[in-house]
Protein backbone atom coordinates (compact mmCIF):
# COMPACT_ATOMS: atom_id res chain seq x y z
CA UNK A 1 0.00 0.00 0.00
CA UNK A 2 3.12 2.21 0.81
CA UNK A 3 4.00 1.65 -2.73
CA UNK A 4 1.39 1.91 -4.44
CA UNK A 5 1.02 5.50 -2.78
CA UNK A 6 4.60 6.54 -2.89
CA UNK A 7 4.52 5.30 -6.85
CA UNK A 8 1.29 7.58 -7.23
CA UNK A 9 3.04 10.62 -5.90
CA UNK A 10 6.16 10.31 -8.00
CA UNK A 11 3.69 10.34 -11.01
CA UNK A 12 1.84 13.68 -9.87
CA UNK A 13 4.72 15.27 -8.96
CA UNK A 14 6.09 14.07 -12.61
CA UNK A 15 2.37 15.82 -14.07
CA UNK A 16 3.40 19.02 -11.96
CA UNK A 17 6.82 19.34 -13.46
CA UNK A 18 5.99 18.54 -17.27
CA UNK A 19 2.93 21.49 -16.68
CA UNK A 20 5.23 23.96 -15.60
CA UNK A 21 8.11 23.12 -18.24
CA UNK A 22 5.21 22.51 -21.58
CA UNK A 23 4.27 26.26 -22.51
CA UNK A 24 8.42 26.70 -22.31
CA UNK A 25 8.89 23.99 -24.54
CA UNK A 26 5.84 24.64 -27.14
CA UNK A 27 5.67 28.11 -26.89
CA UNK A 28 5.76 30.43 -29.68
CA UNK A 29 8.38 30.48 -31.80
CA UNK A 30 10.86 33.54 -32.46
CA UNK A 31 10.00 36.26 -35.41
CA UNK A 32 12.68 34.62 -36.93
CA UNK A 33 15.45 31.42 -36.67
CA UNK A 34 18.80 32.30 -37.94
CA UNK A 35 19.85 30.37 -41.34
CA UNK A 36 16.03 29.03 -40.49
CA UNK A 37 12.42 29.36 -41.42
CA UNK A 38 8.86 29.36 -39.97
CA UNK A 39 5.43 30.39 -40.97
CA UNK A 40 4.14 33.96 -40.44
CA UNK A 41 1.83 34.28 -41.60
CA UNK A 42 0.45 31.32 -43.62
CA UNK A 43 1.74 32.28 -46.72
CA UNK A 44 5.20 33.48 -45.74
CA UNK A 45 8.34 32.34 -44.77
CA UNK A 46 10.99 34.36 -42.31
CA UNK A 47 14.57 34.02 -43.12
CA UNK A 48 17.64 35.81 -41.98
CA UNK A 49 20.75 36.33 -43.84
CA UNK A 50 23.78 34.45 -42.86
CA UNK A 51 27.09 34.98 -44.03
CA UNK A 52 27.61 34.01 -47.49
CA UNK A 53 24.10 34.11 -48.58
CA UNK A 54 23.48 36.34 -51.39
CA UNK A 55 19.82 36.69 -52.97
CA UNK A 56 20.34 34.15 -55.93
CA UNK A 57 20.95 31.44 -53.56
CA UNK A 58 18.59 31.74 -51.18
CA UNK A 59 15.96 31.75 -54.01
CA UNK A 60 17.77 28.68 -55.15
CA UNK A 61 16.86 27.08 -51.88
CA UNK A 62 13.52 28.27 -51.62
CA UNK A 63 12.40 27.72 -55.16
CA UNK A 64 10.42 24.71 -54.95
CA UNK A 65 9.42 24.85 -51.47
CA UNK A 66 7.30 28.58 -52.24
CA UNK A 67 6.13 26.61 -55.39
CA UNK A 68 7.74 29.51 -57.70
CA UNK A 69 8.92 27.91 -61.55
CA UNK A 70 11.60 30.07 -62.01
CA UNK A 71 14.28 31.63 -59.87
CA UNK A 72 13.56 35.16 -61.50
CA UNK A 73 10.07 34.58 -60.12
CA UNK A 74 11.19 34.55 -56.58
CA UNK A 75 13.60 37.00 -56.46
CA UNK A 76 10.63 39.65 -58.09
CA UNK A 77 8.31 38.59 -55.08
CA UNK A 78 11.32 38.61 -52.66
CA UNK A 79 12.16 42.31 -53.81
CA UNK A 80 8.85 43.05 -53.81
CA UNK A 81 7.19 41.85 -50.36
CA UNK A 82 10.59 43.42 -48.66
CA UNK A 83 10.43 46.80 -50.53
CA UNK A 84 14.41 46.14 -51.33
CA UNK A 85 15.55 48.08 -53.74
CA UNK A 86 18.36 45.93 -55.22
CA UNK A 87 19.47 42.62 -54.93
CA UNK A 88 22.16 43.86 -51.88
CA UNK A 89 21.23 41.78 -48.51
CA UNK A 90 23.33 42.37 -44.84
CA UNK A 91 24.08 39.38 -42.42
CA UNK A 92 21.30 39.61 -39.93
CA UNK A 93 18.65 41.03 -42.26
CA UNK A 94 14.89 39.50 -41.78
CA UNK A 95 13.74 38.75 -45.79
CA UNK A 96 9.91 37.57 -45.53
CA UNK A 97 9.54 34.91 -48.80
CA UNK A 98 6.30 34.83 -49.76
CA UNK A 99 5.00 31.28 -50.66
CA UNK A 100 2.41 30.81 -53.81
CA UNK A 101 -1.26 28.89 -53.71
CA UNK A 102 -1.69 25.90 -54.76
CA UNK A 103 -3.27 25.81 -58.53
CA UNK A 104 -5.40 24.08 -61.00
CA UNK A 105 -4.25 23.20 -64.34
CA UNK A 106 -5.48 21.70 -67.42
CA UNK A 107 -4.98 18.38 -68.52
CA UNK A 108 -4.95 17.36 -72.21
CA UNK A 109 -7.84 15.13 -73.21
CA UNK A 110 -5.86 12.96 -75.89
CA UNK A 111 -2.67 11.61 -75.07
CA UNK A 112 0.07 11.31 -77.26
CA UNK A 113 1.13 8.08 -74.86
CA UNK A 114 -2.27 6.69 -75.58
CA UNK A 115 -1.89 6.77 -79.66
CA UNK A 116 -3.91 9.93 -79.77
CA UNK A 117 -2.76 12.55 -82.96
CA UNK A 118 0.39 14.79 -81.75
CA UNK A 119 -1.07 18.56 -81.73
CA UNK A 120 2.04 20.26 -80.66
CA UNK A 121 3.33 24.33 -80.32
CA UNK A 122 7.06 25.67 -80.39
CA UNK A 123 8.21 27.44 -77.15
CA UNK A 124 11.50 29.58 -77.05
CA UNK A 125 14.26 28.70 -74.37
CA UNK A 126 13.67 31.71 -72.78
CA UNK A 127 9.79 31.60 -73.21
CA UNK A 128 10.18 28.72 -70.93
CA UNK A 129 12.51 30.24 -68.24
CA UNK A 130 9.19 32.36 -67.22
CA UNK A 131 5.94 31.20 -65.78
CA UNK A 132 3.57 33.16 -67.76
CA UNK A 133 4.59 30.43 -70.56
CA UNK A 134 1.86 28.50 -68.17
CA UNK A 135 -0.90 30.60 -68.87
CA UNK A 136 0.40 29.97 -72.89
CA UNK A 137 0.40 26.19 -72.68
CA UNK A 138 -3.05 25.81 -70.75
CA UNK A 139 -4.48 27.98 -73.76
CA UNK A 140 -3.21 25.39 -76.27
CA UNK A 141 -4.50 22.76 -73.92
CA UNK A 142 -7.89 24.37 -74.07
CA UNK A 143 -7.88 24.26 -77.79
CA UNK A 144 -7.24 20.93 -78.01
CA UNK A 145 -3.33 20.75 -77.67
CA UNK A 146 -1.07 17.97 -76.17
CA UNK A 147 2.37 18.72 -76.81
CA UNK A 148 5.02 21.26 -76.48
CA UNK A 149 8.72 21.80 -78.77
CA UNK A 150 11.06 23.65 -76.51
CA UNK A 151 14.58 25.14 -77.64
CA UNK A 152 16.93 23.19 -75.38
CA UNK A 153 20.03 24.27 -77.49
CA UNK A 154 19.33 27.20 -80.29
CA UNK A 155 21.44 28.34 -83.30
CA UNK A 156 22.99 31.02 -81.07
CA UNK A 157 24.63 27.70 -79.42
CA UNK A 158 23.15 28.74 -75.62
CA UNK A 159 21.88 25.72 -73.46
CA UNK A 160 18.70 26.70 -71.99
CA UNK A 161 19.06 23.76 -69.06
CA UNK A 162 21.64 23.10 -66.57
CA UNK A 163 23.84 21.08 -68.62
CA UNK A 164 26.87 18.91 -66.71
CA UNK A 165 29.07 19.75 -69.82
CA UNK A 166 32.45 21.41 -69.98
CA UNK A 167 31.62 22.78 -73.33
CA UNK A 168 27.70 24.01 -72.82
CA UNK A 169 27.14 27.23 -72.49
CA UNK A 170 24.19 30.00 -71.56
CA UNK A 171 24.64 32.03 -74.10
CA UNK A 172 26.15 35.55 -74.82
CA UNK A 173 24.82 37.90 -71.39
CA UNK A 174 23.74 35.08 -69.34
CA UNK A 175 25.03 33.95 -66.15
CA UNK A 176 22.74 30.87 -65.79
CA UNK A 177 20.49 28.79 -68.05
CA UNK A 178 17.03 30.40 -68.96
CA UNK A 179 15.13 27.28 -67.28
CA UNK A 180 15.73 27.37 -63.80
CA UNK A 181 15.13 24.13 -63.39
CA UNK A 182 13.92 21.61 -66.31
CA UNK A 183 13.10 18.85 -63.72
CA UNK A 184 10.29 21.08 -62.28
CA UNK A 185 9.01 22.36 -66.01
CA UNK A 186 8.69 18.53 -66.78
CA UNK A 187 7.00 17.90 -63.72
CA UNK A 188 4.44 20.69 -64.67
CA UNK A 189 4.49 19.10 -68.11
CA UNK A 190 3.71 15.88 -66.72
CA UNK A 191 0.93 17.12 -64.61
CA UNK A 192 -0.69 18.33 -67.77
CA UNK A 193 -0.12 14.66 -69.78
CA UNK A 194 2.00 16.67 -71.95
CA UNK A 195 4.23 15.36 -74.71
CA UNK A 196 7.23 16.95 -74.67
CA UNK A 197 9.81 17.35 -77.26
CA UNK A 198 13.22 18.83 -77.24
CA UNK A 199 14.72 21.24 -79.66
CA UNK A 200 18.27 20.86 -80.32
CA UNK A 201 20.04 22.87 -83.21
CA UNK A 202 22.80 21.10 -83.76
CA UNK A 203 25.48 22.33 -86.61
CA UNK A 204 24.87 26.07 -86.62
CA UNK A 205 26.02 27.11 -83.12
CA UNK A 206 27.35 30.51 -82.10
CA UNK A 207 28.70 29.69 -78.96
CA UNK A 208 30.68 26.85 -79.69
CA UNK A 209 32.02 28.05 -82.36
CA UNK A 210 33.45 30.76 -81.06
CA UNK A 211 34.42 28.38 -78.00
CA UNK A 212 36.05 25.75 -80.72
CA UNK A 213 36.58 27.67 -84.03
CA UNK A 214 38.49 24.78 -84.90
CA UNK A 215 36.06 22.36 -84.78
CA UNK A 216 34.30 24.65 -87.33
CA UNK A 217 33.79 24.66 -91.11
CA UNK A 218 36.23 27.23 -92.84
CA UNK A 219 36.32 29.28 -95.86
CA UNK A 220 39.53 29.28 -98.48
CA UNK A 221 40.91 31.85 -95.60
CA UNK A 222 40.96 30.00 -92.74
CA UNK A 223 38.07 31.68 -91.22
CA UNK A 224 34.94 29.79 -89.51
CA UNK A 225 32.06 29.97 -91.71
CA UNK A 226 29.44 32.27 -90.60
CA UNK A 227 25.71 33.03 -90.64
CA UNK A 228 23.34 35.17 -88.64
CA UNK A 229 26.22 35.87 -86.33
CA UNK A 230 26.50 32.23 -85.48
CA UNK A 231 29.14 29.69 -86.90
CA UNK A 232 28.80 26.32 -88.85
CA UNK A 233 30.42 23.54 -87.19
CA UNK A 234 31.63 20.80 -89.08
CA UNK A 235 29.22 17.43 -88.81
CA UNK A 236 32.21 15.71 -89.65
CA UNK A 237 34.13 16.71 -86.44
CA UNK A 238 33.81 14.07 -83.85
CA UNK A 239 34.00 16.16 -81.04
CA UNK A 240 30.98 18.07 -82.36
CA UNK A 241 28.82 15.23 -82.73
CA UNK A 242 29.65 13.89 -79.00
CA UNK A 243 28.63 17.24 -77.52
CA UNK A 244 25.61 17.31 -79.30
CA UNK A 245 24.65 13.78 -78.04
CA UNK A 246 25.88 14.40 -74.65
CA UNK A 247 23.23 17.41 -74.61
CA UNK A 248 20.75 14.75 -76.37
CA UNK A 249 21.28 12.09 -73.35
CA UNK A 250 21.05 14.24 -70.82
CA UNK A 251 17.60 15.46 -71.77
CA UNK A 252 16.40 11.77 -72.41
CA UNK A 253 17.72 10.77 -69.09
CA UNK A 254 16.04 13.77 -67.26
CA UNK A 255 12.39 12.46 -68.92
CA UNK A 256 11.60 14.38 -72.20
CA UNK A 257 9.50 12.36 -74.52
CA UNK A 258 11.58 12.60 -77.96
CA UNK A 259 14.86 14.37 -78.67
CA UNK A 260 14.56 16.98 -82.39
CA UNK A 261 17.37 17.37 -84.20
CA UNK A 262 17.31 20.67 -86.01
CA UNK A 263 20.24 22.09 -88.42
CA UNK A 264 21.27 18.47 -88.70
CA UNK A 265 22.51 19.57 -92.26
CA UNK A 266 25.33 21.26 -93.93
CA UNK A 267 25.35 25.17 -94.90
CA UNK A 268 23.25 25.81 -97.59
CA UNK A 269 24.43 29.63 -97.92
CA UNK A 270 27.82 29.42 -100.04
CA UNK A 271 30.20 27.09 -98.22
CA UNK A 272 31.46 24.64 -101.08
CA UNK A 273 34.96 24.19 -99.76
CA UNK A 274 34.37 20.47 -100.34
CA UNK A 275 33.58 21.35 -104.10
CA UNK A 276 35.99 20.38 -106.87
CA UNK A 277 38.16 22.82 -108.14
CA UNK A 278 37.92 21.61 -111.91
CA UNK A 279 35.56 23.40 -113.89
CA UNK A 280 32.95 20.72 -114.02
CA UNK A 281 31.64 19.95 -110.53
CA UNK A 282 31.12 16.01 -109.77
CA UNK A 283 27.88 16.95 -107.69
CA UNK A 284 26.74 13.03 -107.20
CA UNK A 285 30.28 13.10 -105.14
CA UNK A 286 29.52 16.23 -103.29
CA UNK A 287 26.13 14.89 -102.60
CA UNK A 288 27.64 11.62 -101.55
CA UNK A 289 30.12 12.83 -99.36
CA UNK A 290 27.80 15.38 -97.30
CA UNK A 291 24.90 12.64 -96.95
CA UNK A 292 27.50 10.19 -95.53
CA UNK A 293 28.60 12.70 -93.29
CA UNK A 294 24.91 12.98 -92.12
CA UNK A 295 24.08 9.40 -92.23
CA UNK A 296 26.96 8.67 -89.89
CA UNK A 297 25.59 11.02 -87.02
CA UNK A 298 22.52 9.54 -87.30
CA UNK A 299 23.47 6.07 -86.48
CA UNK A 300 25.32 7.33 -83.69
CA UNK A 301 22.50 9.48 -82.44
CA UNK A 302 19.98 5.86 -82.67
CA UNK A 303 22.69 3.60 -81.24
CA UNK A 304 23.13 6.14 -77.93
CA UNK A 305 19.79 6.84 -77.77
CA UNK A 306 17.61 3.98 -78.54
CA UNK A 307 18.52 2.26 -75.17
CA UNK A 308 17.26 5.14 -73.37
CA UNK A 309 13.56 4.76 -74.47
CA UNK A 310 13.33 8.63 -75.53
CA UNK A 311 12.15 8.83 -79.38
CA UNK A 312 14.03 10.45 -82.31
CA UNK A 313 12.84 13.02 -85.16
CA UNK A 314 14.49 15.32 -87.11
CA UNK A 315 13.53 18.54 -88.60
CA UNK A 316 14.21 18.55 -92.98
CA UNK A 317 13.83 21.04 -95.27
CA UNK A 318 10.38 21.26 -96.99
CA UNK A 319 12.43 21.13 -100.19
CA UNK A 320 14.15 18.14 -99.76
CA UNK A 321 10.77 16.03 -100.52
CA UNK A 322 10.72 17.09 -104.55
CA UNK A 323 14.05 14.74 -104.30
CA UNK A 324 16.45 17.05 -106.41
CA UNK A 325 20.47 15.95 -106.43
CA UNK A 326 21.14 19.71 -106.31
CA UNK A 327 19.84 20.17 -102.88
CA UNK A 328 20.57 17.03 -101.31
CA UNK A 329 24.28 18.39 -102.51
CA UNK A 330 23.97 21.45 -100.31
CA UNK A 331 22.40 20.16 -97.49
CA UNK A 332 23.32 16.48 -96.97
CA UNK A 333 19.45 15.66 -96.09
CA UNK A 334 18.82 12.36 -97.73
CA UNK A 335 15.10 11.32 -97.23
CA UNK A 336 14.96 7.68 -97.42
CA UNK A 337 18.18 7.17 -95.19
CA UNK A 338 16.92 9.61 -92.10
CA UNK A 339 14.08 7.21 -92.43
CA UNK A 340 15.99 4.57 -91.72
CA UNK A 341 17.13 6.02 -88.12
CA UNK A 342 14.73 8.70 -87.12
CA UNK A 343 11.44 7.90 -85.35
CA UNK A 344 9.71 10.71 -86.56
CA UNK A 345 10.40 13.26 -89.80
CA UNK A 346 9.59 16.61 -89.34
CA UNK A 347 9.31 18.26 -92.64
CA UNK A 348 9.48 22.24 -92.71
CA UNK A 349 6.90 22.94 -95.23
CA UNK A 350 6.48 26.04 -95.12
CA UNK A 351 4.90 27.73 -97.82
CA UNK A 352 5.90 31.29 -98.17
CA UNK A 353 9.69 29.60 -98.04
CA UNK A 354 9.19 27.97 -101.48
CA UNK A 355 10.58 30.76 -104.59
CA UNK A 356 7.24 32.27 -106.23
CA UNK A 357 6.89 30.37 -109.49
CA UNK A 358 8.15 26.70 -107.53
CA UNK A 359 5.49 24.18 -109.08
CA UNK A 360 3.52 26.78 -110.74
CA UNK A 361 2.28 28.71 -108.20
CA UNK A 362 2.65 32.23 -108.60
CA UNK A 363 2.63 32.97 -104.60
CA UNK A 364 3.12 29.90 -102.82
CA UNK A 365 2.34 31.52 -99.16
CA UNK A 366 -1.09 31.90 -100.11
CA UNK A 367 -1.58 28.03 -101.34
CA UNK A 368 -0.95 26.37 -97.75
CA UNK A 369 -3.13 23.37 -98.87
CA UNK A 370 -1.27 22.47 -101.71
CA UNK A 371 2.32 22.81 -100.80
CA UNK A 372 1.12 21.13 -96.82
CA UNK A 373 -0.71 18.21 -98.87
CA UNK A 374 1.67 18.08 -101.18
CA UNK A 375 4.89 17.52 -99.19
CA UNK A 376 3.41 15.57 -96.62
CA UNK A 377 2.24 12.69 -99.37
CA UNK A 378 5.51 13.16 -100.71
CA UNK A 379 7.49 12.57 -97.68
CA UNK A 380 5.49 9.52 -96.54
CA UNK A 381 6.19 8.19 -100.24
CA UNK A 382 10.26 8.55 -99.55
CA UNK A 383 9.85 7.17 -96.32
CA UNK A 384 7.50 4.28 -97.42
CA UNK A 385 6.18 3.57 -93.35
CA UNK A 386 9.46 3.55 -91.98
CA UNK A 387 9.43 6.81 -90.06
CA UNK A 388 6.22 9.07 -89.24
CA UNK A 389 6.01 12.44 -90.77
CA UNK A 390 4.34 14.95 -88.76
CA UNK A 391 5.24 18.39 -90.70
CA UNK A 392 5.95 21.89 -89.17
CA UNK A 393 3.14 24.02 -89.96
CA UNK A 394 3.40 27.42 -90.65
CA UNK A 395 1.83 30.12 -87.80
CA UNK A 396 3.14 33.27 -88.89
CA UNK A 397 2.23 35.72 -91.66
CA UNK A 398 5.11 36.00 -93.50
CA UNK A 399 4.80 36.11 -97.31
CA UNK A 400 1.11 35.57 -96.91
CA UNK A 401 -2.02 37.76 -97.86
CA UNK A 402 -4.41 37.20 -95.48
CA UNK A 403 -3.39 34.76 -92.62
CA UNK A 404 -6.31 33.89 -90.63
CA UNK A 405 -7.07 31.06 -88.95
CA UNK A 406 -8.37 29.17 -92.29
CA UNK A 407 -4.96 29.63 -93.12
CA UNK A 408 -3.92 27.32 -90.57
CA UNK A 409 -6.86 25.41 -90.45
CA UNK A 410 -6.34 24.56 -94.07
CA UNK A 411 -2.80 23.25 -93.26
CA UNK A 412 -4.03 21.03 -90.70
CA UNK A 413 -6.61 19.28 -92.72
CA UNK A 414 -4.03 18.85 -95.69
CA UNK A 415 -1.63 17.56 -92.89
CA UNK A 416 -4.07 14.55 -92.38
CA UNK A 417 -5.69 13.83 -95.33
CA UNK A 418 -2.42 12.90 -96.77
CA UNK A 419 -0.70 10.59 -94.02
CA UNK A 420 0.64 13.52 -91.25
CA UNK A 421 1.07 11.31 -88.02
CA UNK A 422 0.06 14.89 -85.98
CA UNK A 423 1.57 18.15 -86.42
CA UNK A 424 3.11 21.08 -84.89
CA UNK A 425 2.78 24.94 -85.38
CA UNK A 426 5.86 27.13 -85.99
CA UNK A 427 5.91 30.61 -84.89
CA UNK A 428 9.63 31.97 -83.89
CA UNK A 429 8.12 34.23 -81.01
CA UNK A 430 5.25 31.76 -79.92
CA UNK A 431 2.42 34.34 -81.00
CA UNK A 432 -0.54 31.95 -81.42
CA UNK A 433 -3.31 33.52 -81.41
CA UNK A 434 -4.41 33.55 -84.68
CA UNK A 435 -3.52 30.13 -84.96
CA UNK A 436 -5.94 29.10 -81.78
CA UNK A 437 -8.89 30.19 -83.12
CA UNK A 438 -8.43 27.28 -85.66
CA UNK A 439 -8.13 24.38 -83.17
CA UNK A 440 -11.60 23.94 -81.45
CA UNK A 441 -13.26 23.09 -84.53
CA UNK A 442 -10.28 20.66 -85.12
CA UNK A 443 -9.11 19.20 -82.00
CA UNK A 444 -10.98 17.90 -79.34
CA UNK A 445 -11.63 20.97 -76.44
CA UNK A 446 -12.82 20.78 -72.84
CA UNK A 447 -9.41 19.29 -71.24
CA UNK A 448 -9.27 17.99 -67.50
CA UNK A 449 -8.72 19.52 -64.66
CA UNK A 450 -6.02 18.84 -61.49
CA UNK A 451 -4.11 20.35 -58.76
CA UNK A 452 -0.42 22.25 -60.07
CA UNK A 453 1.34 24.56 -58.53
CA UNK A 454 1.39 27.80 -60.49
CA UNK A 455 2.47 31.22 -59.39
CA UNK A 456 -0.15 33.29 -61.23
CA UNK A 457 -3.98 33.14 -61.75
CA UNK A 458 -5.01 31.02 -64.52
CA UNK A 459 -6.08 33.49 -66.98
CA UNK A 460 -6.49 31.66 -70.58
CA UNK A 461 -7.46 35.15 -72.20
CA UNK A 462 -5.87 38.17 -73.79
CA UNK A 463 -2.53 35.77 -74.74
CA UNK A 464 -0.49 34.94 -77.70
CA UNK A 465 -1.14 38.98 -78.97
CA UNK A 466 0.56 40.29 -81.48
CA UNK A 467 0.47 38.72 -85.03
CA UNK A 468 3.02 41.07 -86.27
CA UNK A 469 5.32 39.63 -88.88
CA UNK A 470 7.24 36.10 -87.74
CA UNK A 471 10.80 36.29 -89.22
CA UNK A 472 13.76 34.19 -87.49
CA UNK A 473 15.94 31.28 -88.54
CA UNK A 474 13.75 29.35 -90.36
CA UNK A 475 11.17 32.20 -91.10
CA UNK A 476 14.25 33.88 -93.40
CA UNK A 477 15.29 31.14 -95.63
CA UNK A 478 13.58 30.90 -99.03
CA UNK A 479 13.34 27.20 -100.27
CA UNK A 480 14.22 26.70 -103.72
CA UNK A 481 16.43 24.65 -105.72
CA UNK A 482 20.48 25.34 -105.99
CA UNK A 483 20.46 27.63 -108.63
Amino acid sequence: MQNATAEHMIRLMALMILMVLLPLLIGPAPACATGADNVSPPDTLLYTVETGDSLIKICGRYRERTHHYALGDLMTDIRRVNNLESNLLLVGQQLRIPVLPIQDCPQVLTKVADGAELRGIYLTGPACGVNSVWRRVDRFIAAGGNAVVFDAKDIDGGVSFASRHSLARCGRGRSAPVISSLDEMLKRCRRRDLYVVARLALFLDGELGRERPDLALHDRAGRPWGERGCIWMDPRQPEVRAYNLALAQELARAGVDEIQFDYVRFPTNGWREDWSDTARVDIQTVAAGRRAAITDFLAEARDLLQPLGVKISADLYGIMAWGRTEDLALTGQHVPTFAEYVDVICPMIYPSHFSPGFEGRTRPGDDPEYFIGEGTRRFATLCAGRAEIRPWLQAFPYRVSRFDADYVGSQIQAARLEGGRGWCLWNPACRYSVALQALPDLCAPQPRTQADPAAEPRVLLGLFLGTGQARDDRAGEIQKPVE
